[in-house]
């Protein structure tokens, strides 16, 4: 893949303002993105590999119980810079919202993250270097029984994402966890995405037009909205290794398979093998 010819990212956004209802059993009242894989949490694992790839600037979109989030990275000197901005209505909104109230400080384009992600090293640089000022990773299909989807145009071919170990990319007509049998499955949705200045005040314009409290609308369907007017591209990544932790199942899952596989990975990347 050729590296990306637009100007470099250096800030990321992590959205993490949720409030984790369906992991209470494991995680307690702590925010999602403090929940622990061998002894290290999801938050400082996303962090570091942010820094590795050359970000310098995080800003973290906090809600439910921010103090802990202060408390958990104030002693974090090898991280990139963190600014934290708390959305104070994260108990009634989406995702979409948490981004929305950052929008005074992101005056450049950005990379965005999930707080609840644990993910392989290929995740970012795939992104990063995308030839293009926007894409949403997509993945294979994972079995996560919580897939959002992205969609394509429906050319009557068979899809191999289930399967395909392959990089591809297209375009994104709909984002979506509802089955769409016009359009056709490209891959799921991964919760990581580079945004540009553009696209960023398109999906902004679109989430103020339809702003009532409570509102639910997460940023995944921004980009599905704003992707008939402005062109979206994907990269799926077959073979990714990930997984977000939303519940039970998913934490079982993050430890039983997903840690595993990539602990392995990285072992071999390291010894060459």
């Amino acid at each position: 893949m050729k590296k990306s010819s637009f100007s470099k990212i250096s800030t990321a956004v992590i959205l993490a303002a949720g409030m984790g209802i369906r992991l209470r059993n494991v995680i307690g009242v702590c925010p999602k993105g403090l929940l622990e894989i061998d002894g290290k949490s999801l938050i400082i694992r996303s962090l570091e590999r942010l820094k590795k790839e050359g970000i310098d600037r995080v800003v973290m979109v906090t809600g439910f119980q921010k103090t802990m989030y202060h408390k958990h990275l104030r002693h974090e000197t090898s991280l990139p810079y963190i600014e934290f901005i708390h959305s104070s209505r994260f108990a009634e909104t989406g995702s979409m919202h948490s981004l929305f109230v950052a929008q005074d400080v992101l005056l450049d384009d950005f990379l965005l993250l999930e707080s609840d992600l644990l993910y392989e090293s290929r995740a970012l640089p795939s992104v990063l270097n995308y030839e293009g000022p926007d894409v949403v990773l997509a993945s294979g299909k994972t079995g996560s029984n919580d897939e959002v989807y992205i969609y394509g145009e429906n050319h009557g071919e068979h899809s191999e994402y289930e399967t395909s170990s392959s990089t591809i990319s297209g375009d994104i007509v709909a984002i979506s966890k509802e089955p769409r049998p016009d359009l056709q499955i490209q891959g799921e949705l991964v919760g990581i995405s580079k945004i540009s200045q553009n696209l960023f005040h398109k999906m902004c314009a679109q989430h103020q037009a339809n702003l009532s409290f409570p509102c639910s609308n997460h940023y995944e369907e921004c980009i599905s909205e704003v992707s008939s007017e402005w062109v979206v591209p994907y990269l799926r990544i077959g073979d990714l290794v990930w997984t977000e932790i939303d519940d039970q199942f998913h934490f079982d899952r993050a430890i039983k398979i997903i840690y595993p596989r990539i602990k392995q990975q990285e072992t071999s990347n390291k010894t060459g093998l």
